[in-house]
């Protein structure tokens, strides 16, 4: 009897142990991140895409950014190096996870941007590094997204196969050559309907504001959150809240993004840019900066 338990314990610290490994490899930063491993760099860029997206949106930023900046393109579970990984679908094990990976680039002063659903984990970690006593990003540029206060008016999760995938449609984000291939849409929707739920079903906590700079992109085709919308960004910093107008519905990153990374790469004090974003003025900045004195954003508001 003692030899039969014995080997039950035995196995079940031999599964415990396999746990924990596999724990710490899915946790291990050279999953999340994608880097471009500039050394001369001044500082990093941390960029998080959309729901569904990977970090393969960001593989020209690099080039772009270098060499005073160095992106480092964040890959979610489910998804690219990081396809073995279980899928995230809440805020509060999303940030839990990020944060010790996020240990491994702060020893450079760093700045984040998030697109839509990533904006919004952005904020989350800005707010949980501060919370935590960890370093704090120097700016956020969210682009595309709500401000954390407002709930969401989209539920598309829960939605049937059939009717997600013509919201998927409507939404104009999705190559048409993956809602149209079946078994593209096995692989993709799982991922999809996971980053959905965590942004859908997001609710924010009231909590002193940020201190850094906030730069917010918007679309000005985006139907699915508006201008007046975009400026109670401003709400959520101590510091300047500026608003920046693009041509593009939802994912104006795809066809303008080297119009955002102009307008980053200007906010973070670089004087020149490269040939490759020297065209990018067309981004509309005719909305002056916001100051916020605001230190706390009451959960009414």
């Amino acid at each position: 009897m003692q030899t039969v338990n014995a080997k039950a314990d035995d196995e079940l610290k031999d599964a415990g142990s396999s746990r924990e490994k596999q724990r710490q490899d899915q946790d291990d930063p050279s999953r999340w991140l994608r880097r471009s491993g500039i050394k001369t760099s001044s500082v990093r860029l941390l960029c998080l895409p959309y729901a569904g997206g990977s970090a393969r949106l960001f593989r020209d930023w690099s080039e772009w950014c270098a060499p005073e900046v160095e992106v480092v393109a964040v890959e979610f579970p489910g998804r690219g190096s990081h396809g073995r990984s279980a899928l995230i679908s809440d805020m509060d094990t999303m940030i839990e996870r990020l944060l010790p990976v996020i240990d491994s680039i702060s020893d450079k002063p760093f700045a984040l941007f998030g697109h839509s659903m990533g904006a919004l984990i952005s904020f989350e970690l800005s707010r949980a590094l501060g919370r935590t006593g960890r370093r704090c990003p120097i700016h956020l540029f969210a682009s595309a997204m709500r401000p954390p206060h407002i709930q969401g008016e989209y539920k598309l999760h829960n939605l049937p196969d059939r009717q997600f995938v013509e919201a998927l449609r409507a939404l104009k984000g999705t190559p048409p050559e993956i809602l149209s291939d079946l078994s593209l849409l096995e692989l993709f929707i799982p991922v999809l309907r996971a980053d959905l739920r965590l942004a859908e079903t997001y609710q924010y906590v009231a909590a002193p504001v940020l201190k850094h700079p906030i730069t917010v992109f918007g679309g000005l085709s985006d139907v699915t959150v508006t201008v007046q919308r975009l400026t109670e960004w401003k709400k959520h910093t101590r510091g300047n809240c500026s608003i920046r107008l693009i041509e593009g519905n939802h994912f104006f990153i795809h066809e303008q993004a080297h119009v955002v990374a102009a307008s980053i790469l200007k906010a973070l004090g670089r004087v020149s840019l490269p040939a490759a974003l020297v065209p990018a003025e067309t981004c509309d900045d005719s909305t002056q900066p916001m100051e916020s004195s605001e230190p706390v954003l009451s959960a009414t508001e």
